[in-house]
């Protein structure tokens, strides 16, 4: 069973309908950031540094949120 999922729409990449699941919070975290990575590179290499860490503590809010649900 998946306990988590996260959509690239979730974290404003509006174009995207890319769903990373997961069983577990880092794995989720880690296929998301990468497919950040690799297929959003020009919309991260042009975030500034507060949008960067805006851009993680909501994706870190989104997986609290998955966690409280299930548990």
């Amino acid at each position: 069973m998946i306990l988590y999922q996260l959509k690239c729409k979730d974290l404003g990449f509006d174009s995207c309908d890319f769903i990373a699941t997961g069983n577990s919070e880092t794995e989720l975290k880690r296929k998301f950031i990468f497919h950040s990575m690799c297929f959003h590179e020009k919309e991260l290499n042009e975030m500034e540094l507060v949008q960067k860490i805006e851009f993680d503590n909501n994706l870190n809010q989104l997986l609290d949120k998955q966690t409280n649900y299930f548990f």
